[in-house]
């Protein structure tokens, strides 16, 4: 599978296009919930520590192995959910838990996860950011407005001087690592906010603001491209609404698909190697929101890298929180793929091709939830 080559038998007066991935956490979540949670449950979001505290309340895990060294995590001050899934992959190469019976503990934990995400999604929250969404068209917002993210030092990003004057398509791809559809909905291009054929003579359906915040390029501040937008959505790791669809586990770089470890690998379930390797080379910018930035992604990140590394993509991570510095971000990147050994050339090269977007307030354009009258603000280097 790979993105579709569009052409102007599709859109009549189409120039360039642009495949653009977009990968996204549980960050995203976290902050969907904290806005909008309702009920018994307001307050509660579908962190690591909150899953755990429910497992605990309920006492519905007590004799599971897994649960236990949760338990002994959090006490060390680990709380996110990849130090979950590197507790697995712990256990994997520790072998203190038999095999066969991890596979067990791992499942009951997926089956509790998917009553924890049922109390924590409610309607009211559906419903809720559904109508946020649709009347402050957060969806049209980020897809047209992004770039003004990136301040002063972005300069350099090659993905607004690739844009033709009209007519570029912006084709999204959106990886939803997370199990809910909160991000699905979200970005739902409804009719309150986008007309697939909104002029009576032309086929344009979309304007793209290339210079937001008059930073990048040399298009006007407020120069909007008439061009066009897709959008598609994936679940790599599985629905809410399917239980047996969830995967959890872990990464390594090199297994065989016929040892015992594969029961553990995501990227072995979700079949990542068939279905979503092609879409690497066709992709022109890549975008990371609400992730970790973890080994346990790294089949992911390591494609990522890999495209970075041939000089045919651009990155833009956004990063939560300012105690990690610019640098920082970049290393910690690279450290969560499964590069092998790259020389300190290869390495800078892949990192002037990083962007970081650090934000505390969710007011991004990117993914925000401010109202659209309220001033949005990022940073970057």
């Amino acid at each position: 599978m790979s993105y579709p080559k569009y052409t102007k038998k599709d859109f009549e007066d189409l120039e360039k296009q642009h495949n653009i991935m977009v990968l996204v956490g549980n960050g995203f979540d976290i902050a969907v919930l904290n806005k909008f949670g309702s009920g018994l449950m307001k307050g509660k979001t579908t962190s690591y520590s909150n899953f755990y505290d429910y497992l605990t309340y309920f006492d519905k895990c007590r004799d599971n192995k897994l649960y236990k060294k949760m338990t002994d995590d959090l006490k060390s001050g680990k709380k996110d959910w990849c130090d979950f899934e590197l507790s697995i992959d712990y256990l994997l190469h520790s072998r203190e838990v038999n095999l066969d019976d991890l596979e067990v503990c791992m499942d009951e934990l997926q089956e509790r996860f998917t009553e924890f995400l049922n109390l924590i999604v409610t309607t009211d929250v559906t419903i809720n950011l559904n109508q946020f969404s649709k009347s402050h068209k957060l969806a049209n917002r980020t897809l047209s407005m992004f770039l003004g993210d990136l301040y002063e030092g972005a300069e350099t990003l090659r993905f607004g001087k690739n844009l033709s004057s009209y007519y570029d398509l912006f084709n999204f791809l959106f990886v939803n690592f997370n199990y809910t559809t909160l991000l699905d909905n979200y970005m739902h291009l409804g009719k309150e906010q986008f007309d697939p054929h909104m002029y009576k003579n032309v086929d344009r359906n979309f304007k793209f603001y290339p210079n937001p915040e008059g930073y990048l390029n040399a298009f006007n501040k407020k120069y909007k491209m008439s061009s066009y937008i897709l959008t598609n959505f994936i679940h790599p790791h599985g629905v809410q609404t399917i239980p047996r669809s969830l995967i959890f586990g872990t990464e390594l770089p090199e297994y065989k698909k016929n040892a015992q470890e594969k029961r553990f690998i995501k990227s072995y379930w979700a079949q990542d190697d068939v279905l979503y390797s092609s879409y690497f080379d066709e992709t022109e910018l890549y975008i990371i929101y609400g992730m970790s930035l973890s080994k346990t992604d790294s089949w992911w990140l390591n494609n990522i890298f890999q495209s970075l590394k041939k000089e045919k993509a651009e990155l833009i991570i956004y990063f939560y929180g300012m105690n990690l510095s610019i640098e920082d971000i970049k290393d910690k990147f690279i450290k969560a793929c499964n590069n092998g050994t790259d020389d300190e050339e290869c390495l800078k090269t892949v990192k002037e091709r990083i962007f970081i977007v650090r934000f505390t307030e969710n007011d991004t354009y990117f993914l925000g939830l401010k109202e659209i009258n309220e001033e949005v603000k990022g940073e970057t280097p």
